[in-house]
């Protein structure tokens, strides 16, 4: 059993690895976008250097990740990581990891990531038996021990809530209030028409940029990196379930989207004929939605809930089940209850020091 860096005779291997893991039904890596990545083709590539790494058992890929540094970072990302279950097999990726993370100059070693921010971050660590939901990254249940025996330690957590579906018998008082307050000072909140959109995403675009510059792990990009990356984003949403906000001076201030569940059906890097009218079909009549993405501008205080308030109004009309995604613990993202509480995924987010030998 042997570490060492991806050659390209490898790569078919590499990229192929995660289906050795995975019923198709749990498959959300992104093989389109990982070839770009270790390709340096990918929109984002020229932000960060990749170092792809493998173990191999009598010449087989058990276990395989990708580095990641940026020149400004004082840490370096550990990503696009699959292995079987198998100790020695990760310990020894990871801690080898480290090591070329040291050599690069870097403090520490932070994970999952898989090259940006904007990419996915994040380990599962619940409710294997589910299905993952759409933008959901599903993962191995002996991951946590792999990572937490290499030397990792827990950063961050973050959950994703699932409610039941919205009917007339949900409390929504608060949320009522909050939207006849802005109403009445001359909000307005509207969903994107078609001819809209390419407007609409860059606005959110920027919001986003402004807003989300505290998370962990935030990355900034350009306006056209983000429509870039988004592009396919607009042809799958269903428009009436996403909400956008413009205070009284026809300023844009707010936005929630909700995306139709369309679990992994997105995640081949070629969709059939066949596959691609699933995809149609559970666009139009899907009564399972996500709520990827929400931010308020500053200075518009209980926005979020008057955005949430139009949002609990289309629910109801075909008692849509939603899913919360990716709440970052102890944030206010998670106070706002779409409807009660049926489950919660949990996910956790890592770091450990680099090492200067393996």
């Amino acid at each position: 059993m042997k570490v060492e860096r991806l050659n390209e005779a490898d790569v078919g291997a590499f990229l192929d690895f995660s289906d050795s893991l995975y019923a198709p039904a749990f498959r959300t890596e992104n093989k389109r976008e990982l070839r770009e990545v270790l390709e340096g083709k990918h929109p984002l590539s020229h932000y960060f250097r990749v170092t792809p790494l493998v173990v191999k058992d009598a010449g087989q890929i058990i276990c395989r990740a990708v580095v990641t540094c940026y020149p400004d970072d004082s840490a370096a990302y550990l990503g696009y990581f699959e292995s079987e279950n198998n100790q020695q097999a990760a310990t020894l990726l990871i801690d080898y990891a480290a090591h070329v993370a040291y050599l690069y100059g870097k403090e520490t070693i932070e994970g999952p990531m898989n090259a940006s921010f904007w990419l996915g971050y994040r380990l599962k660590v619940n409710h294997f038996d589910k299905e993952p939901y759409f933008s959901e990254l599903y993962h191995r249940d002996y991951y946590q021990t792999l990572w937490e025996a290499s030397g990792f330690k827990r950063r961050e957590t973050y959950y994703s809530n699932f409610y039941a579906p919205v009917d007339e018998s949900i409390k929504q008082e608060k949320y009522q209030k909050r939207y006849q307050q802005f109403t009445e000072k001359g909000y307005q909140i509207i969903s994107p028409t078609k001819k809209s959109l390419d407007k609409d995403f860059l606005a959110v675009s920027q919001m986003l940029q402004e807003r989300f510059r505290t998370f962990p792990v935030f990355k900034g990009i350009t306006d056209e990196e983000f429509m870039d990356i988004f592009e396919n984003l607009k042809l799958i949403l269903n428009l009436r379930y996403t909400k956008l906000a413009y205070d009284s001076l026809g300023n844009f201030v707010g936005f929630l989207i909700a995306t139709p569940d369309y679990g992994t059906q997105l995640t081949k890097e070629k969709l059939s004929k066949k596959e691609v009218l699933k995809v149609l079909l559970t666009k139009q009549v899907t009564q399972k939605y996500v709520i990827m993405y929400m931010a308020v501008q500053e200075h518009h205080e209980g926005l979020g809930s008057a955005l949430v308030y139009a949002l609990i109004q289309e629910f109801k009309r075909y008692r849509i089940q939603s899913i919360s995604s990716y709440i970052h613990e102890g944030k206010v993202s998670g106070t706002y209850v779409i409807s009660s509480i049926l489950d919660q995924n949990e996910y956790a987010y890592y770091q450990r020091k680099t090492s200067v030998v393996v």
